[in-house]
Parts: structure tokens; sequence; C-alpha cells
């Protein structure tokens, strides 16, 4: 049994990586240099195929003798509002993924695994959200991401490769840098302040539950479904706060800010970042994903994939910023 990774040197690629590696599944990786092969220095018998998603011609025959395609390789800042960000977005993220799929349609694919996210939904002002609910996308990294599900879905059906769509939301874990990093970097200096009186649900998601997901997508997945892959329930800001804090062993201020108060700031944030080509560092975007209490629904996915999460918020966290404290440059002096 072999598998194809784009996107492989990522966060949540090396996990999954590694875990197909330790189930005895041979790993074909896409790389666009050779540093991919440094990532995986350790392991043996990982193949290596050099290309690029956005170059068609660099793919040929990428999917031949595969049985599994994860296609996680992906391009964009939420924050990104430019001119420039879309067509990177949709270079990478709709007409990559147009050029796999029409790739792996030459060849006999068991199942074809492409990584969305719940940010391709948008903001659905609903207590709990699930597949069925319209998108509604509102940025142009969401639009891309939606647009990249829908141009898969509709390409596979029209070269005959059984393909699924998973949708984590925000990932955290070891060896991650992304937004998650960010909000525990923030609450460890005191900028991130408690918004508003409410619980500010979020949801949020361990790269191991992730790619457990992803593999049982990829073993009972239905063709042309869109399967959420959260966390059993969101997790209160507070909460989130005090666990982060207890990881870094050290105390910081946490000041209450209106949420009228925090939409001006954002609102100047992202004029002044827009000014100076830069993505915001805050946008009413994040705000509003604070103050909106965001609970998903992965009923589709444990009916039909068998899809439990295992790891809690206490461990998960811990040990996430344990390893934060680890690395050069952010070690805690706390």
């Amino acid at each position: 049994m072999k598998a194809l990774i784009t996107g492989g040197t990522g966060f949540v690629g090396v996990h999954l990586v590694r875990s197909l590696h330790t189930l005895g599944i041979k790993c074909r990786v896409l790389i666009r240099s050779d540093y991919g092969r440094e990532v995986f220095r350790d392991l043996d018998k990982i193949e290596f195929y050099k290309g690029d998603v956005t170059k068609k011609d660099s793919l040929k025959d990428i999917a031949e003798n595969i049985d599994y395609v994860f296609h996680l390789a992906s391009e964009g800042h939420i924050t990104d509002h430019s001119e420039e960000g879309l067509k990177k977005f949709i270079a990478v993220n709709v007409e990559g993924s147009r050029n796999l799929i029409e790739e792996c349609g030459k060849h006999i694919i068991t199942k074809f695994v492409h990584f969305s996210s719940t940010a391709a939904m948008g903001l659905i002002k609903k207590p709990v959200v699930d597949e069925f609910d319209p998108p509604q996308p509102e940025y142009p990294y969401q639009k891309s991401k939606l647009l990249s599900e829908q141009t898969v879905l509709e390409t596979a059906k029209e070269y005959g490769v059984p393909a699924v769509v998973v949708r984590p939301c925000m990932i955290y874990g070891v060896n991650g840098y992304g937004e998650f990093y960010k909000i525990c970097q923030l609450m460890k200096k005191g900028f991130f302040p408690k918004v508003g009186f409410g619980k500010n649900l979020t949801p949020l998601v361990h790269v191991k539950d992730v790619v457990q997901g992803a593999l049982k997508a990829a073993q009972r997945g239905i063709d042309g479904e869109v399967y959420l892959l959260t966390s059993e329930c969101s997790i209160e800001m507070d909460r989130l706060r005090e666990l982060v804090m207890e990881g870094w062993g050290s105390k910081a201020v946490y000041p209450y800010i209106p949420v009228w108060l925090m939409y001006v700031c954002a609102f100047f944030i992202e004029k002044t970042a827009l000014m100076f080509k830069k993505p915001p560092i805050i946008t009413r975007r994040n705000i509003a994903s604070t103050v909106w209490d965001r609970e998903f629904s992965i009923n589709k996915a444990k009916n039909t994939l068998g899809y439990l999460p295992e790891v809690d918020f206490r461990s998960g966290v811990l040990e996430t910023v344990e390893w934060f404290k680890t690395q050069k440059g952010i070690k805690n002096k706390g």
C-alpha cells in the first residue's frame, strides 16, 4: 500500500507522514526543494517527488502506483486581503488542486483526501454548525478554500477519482507555529485581552486527531462528501488561557476590553496594514471569531468515519506549550 502526500513537510503533513510510516504504508512526498528530504532524514523508505502543484507538467506520473492521496498543499493567510494574496490563493488552492486531481485521474486511486478548513464556511451565526449549513466565506482566503473544495469534487467526478474533503478547525500540537502559537505568545505577554462578557467558545482540534480523522476518511469516506474534524466541543477562552498560562508557568495581565472598542482598534489596524501592504496582526474577522460562540458538530464524521477525538484540551495544550518553551527564541523567561 502506498500514499502520496502533498504539503507533507508542513505542520500537519509531517505528523501524517510519520503516522503512515508507522502503519507500514509507503509514502511518496511531494517537495519543491531538497529541504523536504531533511525533514524526514530519520525515516527510511520515504520516496520524494520534486514538483509543484501550480506547475502541471511537474506532476507527470506523480500518482503512479499510488493507493491514497492526501492533498495538504495550500497557500494563504486568513488576514491577507490583498489582490496579490488572492492570486496566490487561487493559483495554489484552486488551480493547484485541479492540476493534481487531473493527474490522479490518469491512474487508479483508492481515495483522494482533500484537506480544506472550517475557514471555507466563513462565520455562520448559529449555535452549532455542521456540513449541511451553506458556507458564507467573506475574505479571499476563505473563498479560495471553498472554491478549492468545489473544484476538487467537481474535477474528481469528471475524471473518475474517488474523493472526499475534510475540514479541520484551528489545529494545535507539537511542531505547529500557526494561529494557536500566536495566541499563546500574546497570552504569555499579556497582550491577549478578554473581549466582551461571553464565553468566547473557540473551536480547537489536536493535530493527532486531525491525522486519525484523515486516515479514517481515506478508508471509510463516501465519495463527494465533506467531513468536519474538530474536538467534541469548543473550549471557553477563559479556560484556554488558564491552560496556556499553566503551561508557560507564568502570569500575565488579562485586561477586559469592550467588543466595540476592539472592533475600532481592528479597523485601524487593518487600514494601516493595507497602507504598508502587509497582513494585519488582527482583523475585525478575528474579533468576530473570538466573540461569537462557535461550535461544530462532528456527528457526520463520527457516524460515517468512526472518528472520535482522543486528545483532551488539558493534556494537548500543556504538551504543546511545553514544546514552545523548548524552541529557540521563544523559550519561557517567566
